[in-house]
C-alpha cells in the first residue's frame, strides 16, 4: 500500500479496536485466555493471576491490558498492510464487526437490557 487515506486509517483503527477487543474482553476468547491469566470479577476491585512461566505470564500480561494488547494488534495490522497487498478487505470487515459492537453496546446500555448470563 504506497499511500493511507483517512478512510483507510479509519477502517485499521476499528479493524485494530475489534481484534483487541476480542482478545481482551470477548466471552468467546476466555478459554484460550484462561491459559495465560485467570481474572476474578468477583471482589471489590477485579484482579488477575498470570499463569505459567515467562512466556506465558508477558502473553498474559497483554490479556489484561487493552493499552497494551492495543499496541501488538496495531503492529501486526500495520506488518500485514505492508506485506499482503490486498488485505484491506479482511479490515473491512473486521472495522464492520467493530461499528457494529459499537452500536449494539451502546444500544443496550440505553435500554437497560441486562447483559446475558449463561445457565449451567
Amino acid at each position: 500500500m504506497d499511500h493511507i487515506t483517512i478512510l483507510d486509517f479509519i477502517i485499521f483503527c476499528l479493524a485494530a479496536y475489534r481484534i483487541t477487543h476480542f482478545l481482551v474482553f470477548d466471552k468467546v476468547f476466555e478459554p484460550v485466555r484462561k491459559y495465560f491469566v485467570v481474572r476474578d470479577f468477583s471482589g471489590p476491585l477485579p484482579t488477575f493471576t498470570l499463569q505459567g512461566g515467562h512466556i506465558r505470564r508477558f502473553i498474559g500480561k497483554l490479556l489484561v491490558c487493552h493499552w497494551c494488547a492495543g499496541m501488538w494488534t496495531a503492529g501486526a495490522l500495520a506488518f500485514g498492510l505492508w506485506a499482503v497487498d490486498s488485505i484491506m478487505w479482511v479490515y473491512t470487515a473486521l472495522a464492520a464487526a467493530a461499528v457494529l459492537s459499537l452500536i449494539e453496546t451502546c444500544w443496550t446500555k440505553a435500554v437497560g437490557f441486562p447483559e446475558m448470563i449463561e445457565r449451567r
